[in-house]
């Protein structure tokens, strides 16, 4: 019971930002329901919890529940989860000052069963303890009340957030500070070149203890979802990840305020861990992801010149004059000569030692490692290649220890004071790609992460040299604002006036020469009406339906004289008395023809062709 406990609950080493401790509440290691009884788990649990003294003497908190469990599908059995009358209980049983001292809970991937939790609670407490409720979709979401990067966030917390979101965006996200970095190998405060933090982490706990003697090292693939997980954690700069494998653990780095980082290791479960297969998948996975690869495509015809022979073994001497860094015939970049001397060829030597339990020979773990080692332009070309450089790290490998690193003038303890923690707190994280003043470089982590917000600028990835890119950081000043004169700075305080419209028989306001002349408008014709299609001097025998107009689209030519008549209004109610079976207004169109006003009047151009209207 006291060790699943230890799984649900427990403290994150740093403080949150208001500095008060904060409790992580893990779901997902809450144990089946079949399998523990809950009523006597809830005491190991709440006595994770501040205790009283603590309360009493005014000691606040924070919890951080991360609800994503297990996905249970309709026929699963498993329930990770009890009732909601166990919280219930859990409520009533925790002490008065340890309900009111919490100050913030924050509910991360919430599902079904925790929303109807808060709805039951929202009943029960009172309404001030609705509004210290958080709710965070995702992880990223909660970056933004509480940075994550100093939160020990269990790997079960990372793979729900992988379902909801891609990828997990922070504030104070560097871009790449570990994987595919413009420099390998960081520098220091005291300008010395040193390990990343990736490759010093998972190589120490790769040579821990029995972790060597695993069978199948960097020969078993690694879990694809942690690995990506893992990659974003150290390019995010996350403070701790527990590496551990049985009872064999890397110590957690000692960063300001951190406390109870043994106790937190020691008692930490396996399932909420990361093991070594995974710690070998990572380090493969950093020199794939090299921005440029150890052997580059530059050096390809070399490679075939003087290590192209199947046959033939690659000495010493070849050796020698292609990893020294005093070489001046060197086919490799300086660069690359660095990586293979202080870290690839003394673990590849350091692996082989214990081959005969991990069965990890040079040939087997460089057809582990020569594929990563490879990024050209054509991959046929680097399939070709990745046998040449197969056989050099295998030979490479079983010289290190037999002359090799003699002749290279490397020390025999330099790779194991490479692995060695640093001494200084700043040197555990990778630096990022930006200039720091002498002020950010005394202050503490607490209050260097609010300077990493300012200025972080995601072009730095595509730079190689630092040194041009660090232009960008601070821009120039702009140049001094020119002096307007005082007759523009007049003229342009008043917005200028708008042009007069231009008359037909005055010249322009802009020019006394010139004069505006348009071209007269062509006469409206104005279509007729029904009435004057189907009235015409001429008898008409045939409907208005059947009548057939000309081919001008308009009725045969009406007449010109549209002058009213005398006798319009004696006609307009009046029946015609030529035919009485005649319909109303149809009869002797000679005597009664009605004559209509236009309806529109006709425009037609003046004597001056200015198209005036009469």
């Amino acid at each position: 019971m006291a060790k699943s406990a230890t799984s649900i609950i427990y403290r994150s080493p740093l403080l949150s930002p208001a500095g008060l401790p904060i409790y992580i509440l893990n779901a997902a290691a809450l144990p089946d329901t079949h399998d523990v009884d809950y009523d006597t788990l809830l005491p190991y649990v709440l006595a994770r919890l501040p205790g009283e003294d603590e309360l009493v003497g005014g000691a606040e908190y924070e919890v951080i529940l991360f609800a994503g469990g297990a996905t249970e599908g309709a026929t699963s059995t498993r329930r990770n989860h009890p009732g909601v009358g166990w919280f219930l209980q859990a409520y009533h049983v925790l002490s008065r000052a340890m309900r009111k001292r919490i100050q913030k809970l924050y509910i991360v991937h919430q599902r079904t069963w925790v929303r109807m939790l808060v709805e039951v609670f929202s009943t029960v407490a009172s309404p001030k303890f609705r509004r210290k409720i958080v709710h965070a979709s995702t992880l990223s979401t909660l970056a933004l009340h509480i940075p994550i990067d100093n939160i020990l966030i269990p790997p079960s917390a990372f793979l729900r957030d992988r379902q909801v979101a891609s990828s997990i965006h922070v504030p104070s996200a560097s871009g790449r500070r570990a994987f595919g970095a413009p420099q390998p190998f960081p520098k220091n405060f005291q300008g010395q070149w040193r390990l990343p933090r990736v490759l010093r982490e998972t190589t120490s706990f790769i040579l821990m203890g029995d972790n060597i003697n695993m069978e199948g090292l960097f020969r078993i693939p690694a879990h694809v979802k942690l690995k990506e997980i893992l990659r974003e954690a150290y390019d995010r700069g996350q403070k701790f990840i527990i590496w551990k494998e049985q009872n064999i653990a890397l110590p957690l780095p000692r960063y300001y305020n951190a406390e109870g980082l043994d106790t937190i290791v020691a008692q930490a479960d396996q399932s909420e861990t990361y093991g070594v297969h995974l710690a070998a998948g990572l380090l493969k996975f950093w020199y794939a992801e090299l921005r440029e690869p150890l052997f580059p495509p530059s050096c390809y015809r070399d490679l075939k010149i003087h290590f192209g022979n199947a046959e033939a073994t690659p000495s010493l001497e070849k050796l020698t004059e292609m990893l020294s860094y005093m070489s001046k015939w060197s086919i490799l970049p300086i660069t690359s000569r660095q990586v293979l001397n202080r870290h690839l060829l003394p673990l590849m030597s350091a692996v082989i030692q214990h081959s005969d339990r991990n069965k990890m020979t040079a040939d087997n773990i460089a057809v582990c490692f020569a594929p990563t080692l490879l990024c050209g332009f054509d991959p046929v070309e680097d399939m070709k290649m990745s046998a040449i450089v197969r056989k050099i790290l295998a030979v490479a490998a079983d010289l290190w220890s037999a002359g090799l690193r003699e002749a290279l003038g490397i020390e025999e303890g330099a790779f194991a004071h490479d692995m060695q923690p640093p001494a200084r707190i700043e040197d555990y994280e990778d630096p990022l790609d930006r200039r720091l003043s002498s002020q950010d470089e005394t202050k503490s982590p607490a209050s260097f992460h609010e300077d990493q917000e300012v200025g972080i600028i995601l072009k730095d990835n595509d730079a190689s040299p630092i040194e041009p890119y660090l232009n960008y950081m601070v821009p120039p000043p702009l140049p001094p604002r020119q002096p307007i004169p005082q007759q523009k700075e007049e003229a342009q305080s008043f917005a200028p006036p708008l042009p007069q419209r231009s008359s037909r028989s005055t010249s322009t306001p802009f020019s006394d020469e010139t004069t505006v002349r348009r071209k007269p408008a062509p006469p409206l014709t104005v279509p007729p009406r029904y009435s004057t299609i189907t009235a015409s001097s001429d008898d008409v025998t045939e409907s208005p339906s059947t009548y057939m107009a000309v081919s001008d689209g308009f009725a045969p030519a009406r007449r010109g004289d549209w002058s009213f008549d005398a006798d319009e209004e004696t006609h307009t109610n009046k029946p015609t008395s030529a035919s009485p079976s005649a319909p109303y207004g149809i009869g002797n169109r000679q005597e009664s023809q009605i004559r209509r006003k236009p309806v529109t009047p006709t425009l037609q151009s003046d004597d001056e062709g200015w198209g005036k209207k009469k």
